[in-house]
């Protein structure tokens, strides 16, 4: 059974593109080569930008999709919030996915060699969070691992693209550290489902209370890490995503609820803290 572009594009959750995106965007400023690239590396940048919004997305949405259908079919939020993708159209999936990739392939033999294994991360992290035999999602810790490097690894991308290969690791680990705590969150409504998939995650070995826990001291970390590199912007984040993590503990009943606010909370996080490099790169 075919899949429309319609079905194509939500799939790719569009909320979500950003988390990509984003990251890779903020990889580029972050750089510190501004302006100071050729015309070459500016077409690779704007390759790239196209790569990570649809092809990237509905690479590692797809995937998940396939392989998550056993435990989506349980999964209220999936039902609710998203779609649950038909068994008779995972073929199809993953077609789209092949063929969405095959046009960027020629872009990894025309990038440095930092920038080639960035992309090979994003790469591997994307395909076996969810896909077999790693399938790192059931496998805690690694479903936390994986699934910071595929939101984290697009920005080494966007920075080592642009010729800087002097990159501020600790800055890298803030990065991962913050997306633990993200993705922890966003498991803990899928606790349940989960459970009777027999996908077992991080998540669900610390339960409800203890995760969210975890979910506070790792933005807490990330924060502390990112006041150093950016200043007071960083604590100011990190007042927000603790806020909603102390919300979510003292009501957990409206995890759910507090969970949708995300995708529009981390866009205009990762918009401000682009926009405040970015000027203060020009200034």
């Amino acid at each position: 059974m075919k899949l429309t572009i319609k079905e194509v594009f939500f799939l790719s959750r569009p909320r979500f593109w950003m988390y990509v995106l984003g990251t890779f965007l903020v990889g580029v400023i972050s750089s510190g080569n501004l302006f100071l690239y050729d015309d070459s590396t500016t077409l690779l940048l704007i390759a790239f930008g196209v790569f990570f919004s649809l092809p990237a997305n509905v690479f590692i949405y797809g995937v998940n999709d396939i392989y998550d259908y056993q435990t989506d079919i349980y999964n209220d939020k999936k039902i609710k919030y998203e779609s649950v993708l038909k068994l008779e159209k995972h073929r199809s999936l993953w077609i789209i996915i092949v063929l969405l990739l095959i046009p960027f392939v020629p872009l990894f033999f025309m990038v440095n060699v930092p920038t080639k294994l960035a992309l090979l991360l994003f790469l591997f992290t994307g395909l076996f969070y969810s896909a077999r035999p790693v399938r790192a999602k059931s496998k805690p810790p690694l479903d936390v691992l994986f699934s910071a490097v595929i939101y984290v690894s697009p920005a080494l991308v966007g920075f080592f693209i642009t010729g800087n290969t002097n990159i501020q690791w600790l800055a890298v680990l803030g990065g991962l550290i913050w997306a633990f705590g993200m993705q922890t969150y966003s498991a803990i409504p899928d606790i349940e489902a989960d459970r009777k998939a027999g996908v077992n995650t991080l998540a669900i070995i610390l339960g409800e209370k203890k995760a969210l826990w975890f979910c506070l001291i790792a933005y807490f970390i990330s924060a502390s890490i990112g006041f150093y590199y950016v200043g007071f912007i960083a604590i100011v984040f990190g007042i927000v995503y603790i806020s909603i993590v102390l919300l979510s503990i003292n009501n957990i009943s409206k995890l759910f609820k507090y969970y949708t606010y995300f995708p529009l909370i981390n866009v205009l996080t990762g918009a401000i803290l682009f926009f405040y490099m970015f000027f203060n790169e020009i200034m």
